[in-house]
Parts: structure tokens; sequence; C-alpha cells
């Protein structure tokens, strides 16, 4: 979305709001600097994202240490979900930077100690504001002394700011819930004479161009949409003139462009992006129309292929509808297809998905091959603030399924469910546990009683709170570990626990580690000494599959939304489940 189209997005938006929209997120903004043109860029890129009601507060100018000290004195008001830092050198520390440039030994010392002092008073805001916490790192200097241009310009300026940003991060990184927003990074990327604004700064205080604005505001709200909203899970994958430049079934495996020269180097380059993701958990898949014959041979044999079959979670290599192939590798993967990116070269085969399956997000590969390793960077479409230790095994626990549906072969269900030796364990959540929880939390949608969204600070609060348990579940059988698949938010009153949150991976359906869950679930409310376990039912377009979850546990319902069953008749353990419960007394 360029400059223009964001602020009449976001003048629109501004018009349509009412008293009675709630807002949703509200993001507060401070900067060393004037931060008021960043609003309709991080309010519009909100928007793009799905949420209904941004609102976005500009805290005053350059109050960066009085926020940290009493942020309710500058915010003025308590409701804000998520705070944005922006801070220059130059800004905050401009006497000792002079001081600097005019040679003086003992600057330098001076400015990394005020440095540290602000990382230390980030530290005691971190305390104090219990929402999103995003802070940037500080730029290159925009001073005379500090022109990169300048011939005669002292090496020690660079040597200081990489001195400075390194401690910056190591210290910052330390603090609890703080994200980094590399501001320093943008503005490399972009270029000091593209992003810098001499006229404005020296009229009000802002030193950016509309255009660099709208990269930090997109990247502030990148780091706050990441929060709550699912990436992407899997990158379906053509193979002619996407894997490789060149049609195997026309030009043999010999006459592909595939090597450390150009061509064959745009697309080895995109193979090893690829297998980046992969590392962090992203799954891959192939759909191509080829002789599967032909197909084999260029992935198995080519000697300059990157990727392996064992980075490749699944194959769909024949001469039908690509549409059939994202819906059958979607359904291997136990995924919904609008975790899909489908990436192939024929505008046909993308338009026609696009038609049939519109939550498919789809992407054409440049005409120009040497564009194409840059074709999934600087997307927001696998934005995540933690890779998690399920995140890393993903691809594993997609083999382990496979011999899993072997075993079913032939088997009676009940069978089949005696034969995975079953494993299940009920622990509460700790902090080594957090980014999974708050991963399942925001991105399952069709076994979610509630589908209630929650941030990874407010899952820590809830963890803190003597009124709330949070809960995890986690599984394995003979084939392997399902990691952590399960959790359940327990909320007391009086002598009745709540689940105000129950969500499980659809990966462990059809085993009854819905009813083990359930089971240990009452026992905890039990050991905390209540007598009547309650849910609720919140329906959705996507969470039809669990609406008689309650009726057929033997719940009652209490109203529309409400379930209740005394401890007494609670769910019991299913006997082929051997099941663990690691929960504080």
């Amino acid at each position: 979305m360029t400059v223009t189209e964001s602020k009449s997005q976001w003048r629109k938006h501004l018009q349509g709001k009412t008293e009675a929209m709630p807002p949703a997120p509200h993001v507060a903004v401070a900067g060393s600097m004037t931060a008021e043109p960043i609003e309709p860029y991080l309010g519009t890129h909100l928007l793009s994202k799905g949420f209904e009601n941004p609102h976005i507060t500009i805290a005053p100018f350059n109050q960066l240490q009085r926020l940290c000290a009493d942020p309710a004195s500058v915010l003025s008001t308590e409701n804000i979900d998520a705070l944005v830092i922006l801070w220059r050198l130059e800004d905050m520390f401009p006497e000792l930077l002079q001081r600097f440039l005019c040679g003086d030994a003992t600057a330098a010392t001076e400015l990394m100690a005020e440095t540290m002092a602000f990382v230390s008073a980030l530290s005691g805001l971190r305390e104090k504001f219990s929402g999103t916490l995003i802070v940037s790192t500080p730029p290159y200097p925009s001073l005379p002394g500090f022109d990169g241009a300048e011939i005669l310009q002292p090496i020690s300026g660079s040597v200081l700011h990489a001195e400075i940003l390194e401690q910056w991060i190591k210290n910052i990184s330390s603090i609890p819930r703080l994200h980094i927003l590399d501001l320093n990074a943008l503005l490399r990327k972009t270029g000091a004479e593209k992003a810098h604004d001499a006229r404005k700064w020296h009229l009000y205080r802002q030193p950016y161009t509309e255009a660099f604005w709208h990269t930090i505001g997109t990247q502030a709200g990148r780091l706050i949409a990441a929060q709550t909203i699912s990436a992407k899970k899997c990158i379906v994958l053509d193979a002619d003139n996407t894997l490789w430049g060149g049609i195997v079934g026309e030009d043999g495996v010999e006459g592909l462009a595939l090597a450390d020269d150009f061509p064959g180097s745009a697309y080895r380059e995109f193979q090893k992006h690829l297998l980046h993701l992969h590392s962090r958990g992203i799954l891959l898949a192939v759909a191509s129309k080829n002789n599967p014959d032909d197909f084999y041979a260029a992935f198995d044999s080519h000697d300059a292929m990157v990727l392996k079959r064992e980075h490749i979670s699944a194959f769909e290599v024949h001469w039908d509808s690509k549409v059939d192939s994202m819906r059958r590798i979607a359904e291997k993967l136990n995924i919904s297809t609008n975790a899909l990116v489908f990436i192939d070269d024929s505008p046909k085969e993308i338009g026609e998905v696009q038609d049939r399956v519109p939550d498919v997000t789809c992407l054409l590969v440049p005409e120009e091959a040497a564009y194409l390793p840059d074709i999934l960077r600087g997307t927001d479409l696998f934005d995540t603030l933690e890779i998690t230790d399920e995140d890393r095994k993903r691809a594993t626990m997609i083999a382990a399924e496979d011999s899993r549906r072997t075993l079913q072969s032939g088997m009676s269900e009940e069978d089949y469910k005696k034969a995975l030796e079953l494993e299940l364990h009920v622990f509460e959540a700790a902090a080594q546990h957090v980014g999974r929880v708050t991963q399942l939390i925001n991105k399952t949608n069709q076994f979610n009683l509630t589908t209630r969204r929650r941030t990874r600070d407010e899952v820590e609060s809830l963890m803190q709170s003597p009124t709330h348990r949070v809960l995890g579940m986690s599984l394995k059988d003979k084939y392997g570990d399902y990691g952590l698949v399960g959790v359940c938010i327990l909320e007391k009153s009086n002598d009745e626990a709540r689940m105000d949150t129950l969500l499980m991976s659809c990966r462990v359906l059809g085993r009854d580690a819905e009813t083990a869950f359930l089971a240990q679930i009452a026992e905890t409310a039990r050991r905390w000494g209540c007598k009547n376990l309650a849910g609720t039912y919140l329906p959705t377009p996507k969470n039809g599959m669990v609406k008689n979850l309650y009726a057929q546990h033997g719940f009652t319902q209490v109203d529309d939304s409400t379930w209740r069953v005394t401890l007494d008749t609670a769910p019991t353990l299913p006997a082929h489940i051997k099941a663990a419960l690691d929960i504080a007394a």
C-alpha cells in the first residue's frame, strides 16, 4: 500500500469511527522525535491485518525518561495495549555527541553509560506497563560529523555507534517481553538521503520522510499483529520455472537452469531461502503438473538441488488440477487452506487457485529470474515473535503421522487407539511454555471452544494470577512426541472452576485426547477445592466441530453459552491413555 493510499484509508477509518466502538488495539507511540506522522501507516497496517478499530495515541515529544518513570503521567490513559518507543542518540544525548565529535576522550564512555541507564529505565517501565512493549534500536546519527560521505570523517564515529548498538541490543534483549524494532536496519536499507527530511526536522522536529514513516509504521504494525495473528504454515511450490529454470519434461534434467551461474544461481538462492524458512518450522510442499518420473529424476539427481526429499512434507506430482493439489496438501498436513502460500510461474494456475480456493495466498514468479530469491523477503506472511520447539519439529511430526496412518490401515478404531500407546501429560504452563501456549491460543480455530485471543503478555499475567491456572497438554505415542497440543485457562470463582479457554490442536483428534484432557482439568479443579467445572462455547464460523463437546461429556447446559458438570460426574480417563498431572498443590 502506498503512502497516499494509506493516508486515504486511515482518513476513511477515522471518519467512520463512533464512540461506541472500543479501540482494538489501542497503541501508543512515544518518540525522542515528533512521531505524529507514523499514525496513518501504523493504523492502516493494523486494519489490513483484520483489526477492526485500531486507535493510535502519540505521546508528547521527547519525554522518554519521564515515560519510563511514570507512564500514566505521559500517556494520560491506562488502557494501552501496545507501546512503541522510537529513539535516536542525537535527540537524547546531543551534547555528548557534540563533545565526542570535538575530540573529548571521555564523551564516548559517558555516552555508553547514559545509554545503559536508558536500558535500566526501560526495565523499570516493563515492570509498570503490562502491555506489548516495542523499542527501537538507535539508528546511525544524522549529524554532519557522522556523514559517511565526508572523507575526513573519523572512523571512530562508526566504531562508537557499532559499540553502542551491540551493547544496546545485548542488554535490551534481557528485558522480558520486550520486542525490538530495528530502526537502524530499516534506515540502512532505505538509505539516509531517502529517509531524512531536513525541512520537516527543522520545522517540526520530524526527521523522516513520509515514505520512511510508512516503513516504520508498517514494521511496528507487523510486530503488534504477530502477537495474535498466525503466520502461514506451508509454502506450496511449482517445479518448472519455479524450483528450477526450464521444463524438465522438455529440456531434460541436464537442460535445467540450476547452477552457480545465472540464471541457475537465482533458483539456487531461492531454494536456500526456502531451506531457511523450513528451519524455522515452515512446511514445504510441491504441486507440479509433470510426469512423476521426470520430476523425481530432476529433484533427486540434479547435483545443484538445495532441497531434498526430507525437506518436503507433501508431494502432488501429476496432471490433476492444482486446486485439487491445494486441498489434498492441506488435508494431508492437517492444516486449513488459508495457511498455504502457493508460488507458481503460470498466471493461469495462480488465477484458478485464487478463484476456487480464495483463502490460499498466491504469489506469481517474477518474469526476471534475478528477482525470484526476493519473492518471500520483506513479506509479513511468516511473521512470528518466537520460534517454538514444536515449530522446529513440525516436519518430523508430519513424517510420524504417515507412520500412524500406515498402522491404522486395516485396524479397528479401538485397536488402533490401543496400539498407539498414548501418553498424556497435563501441567501448569511455565516460562518455557509461554511462546507455544500463546501460539496455540492465537492460531487454533476448529477445536477451540471460545476462540479468545491473547498476547504473550496477557498469558504471562494470567499465569501469575491467584484466581487463574494456565494448563498445557502434551501428548506422545510410540511413533513420536506431538509436543504441546492443548491449552486450558481455568478461572476459580468460589467453588467453581470455569474454563475461560479450552483448545486443542486438530493433529491429535480421533484419539480421545480431548476426553483425557477434560478428565485432568476436572482433577485440577478438585485439587483446587472446587465442586463444579463449567465451560463456555462461543460459536464461530470455524469451530462447529466442538459444538456438542460438553454435551457428549456429561455437561448440562445452563444458558446459551455456559455448560456445567459436578466433579462427581466429570469425565474420566479413557482406558487406553496413560496420563500424568503436574500441578502445584
